[in-house]
């Protein structure tokens, strides 16, 4: 499975909610999953969050 974030927020996930986060090939299935995220773990979501807009920051440099 694929995914973009850290090895570091993937152990967060699993460590907080108990599974991993689905494939970030996926965008449909990761943004709805997120969502769920956002709405019982903000602080997680935040995490994340700037994870992933930190990598978009660096992909358009």
């Amino acid at each position: 499975m694929a995914t973009a974030l850290s090895v570091e927020i993937q152990q967060r996930i699993i460590e907080e909610t108990g599974n991993a986060a689905p494939s970030t090939d996926d965008a449909v299935a990761f943004e709805t999953w997120l969502e769920g995220v956002k709405e019982s773990n903000h602080g997680l979501f935040v995490g994340i969050a700037g994870e992933i807009e930190q990598a978009m920051g660096m992909k358009n440099m």
